[in-house]
């Protein structure tokens, strides 16, 4: 038969056997916030990643578009410095020789407008590049 002292012994180890799977429980979960810390800090990163990836490709496009439409092409080889993004360009105009259609003629007054981008992403150098080719009478003024 159990007494009273019994009843009070088992009550304090279910009581202590509790705290104990308290103490587990806050350690699991604990471990597995580190983890879900740890992985939202990778989609921050790799947002952050995607979205200046975005703008240098912007900038790309934006400079083929502003040097693919002078009204006088010619061919030039122009640096641009690094600006406040770190990202430094470089856009190369030359004209393309010896390019043939389909039906094998040769077309004439036919630059090559090509932009890199170079910058650093922490882990070493990056370049990205973009090209277009432009007929040189494609942007003059009509009388």
């Amino acid at each position: 038969m159990k007494t009273f002292r019994d009843q009070i012994h088992a009550t304090r180890r279910r009581a202590g056997l509790t705290l104990l799977e308290i103490v587990l429980a806050l350690a699991v979960f604990s471990i597995a916030a580190l983890a879900l810390v740890g992985t939202i800090n990778q989609i921050a990163d790799a947002g952050t990643e995607s979205q200046q990836l975005l703008e240098i490709e912007q900038s790309l496009e934006s400079l083929i578009d502003e040097y693919g439409k002078m009204p006088q092409i010619r061919e030039m080889d122009e640096q641009i410095k690094a600006g406040a993004d770190g990202v430094a360009y470089r856009v190369l105009i030359e004209q393309v020789k010896d390019l043939q259609n389909q039906d094998g003629r040769f077309l004439q007054n036919t630059f090559r407008v090509l932009v890199v981008a170079r910058w650093d992403d922490g882990s070493g150098p990056v370049e990205l590049q973009a090209e277009t080719y432009r007929y040189a009478g494609a942007f003059l003024p009509v009388n």
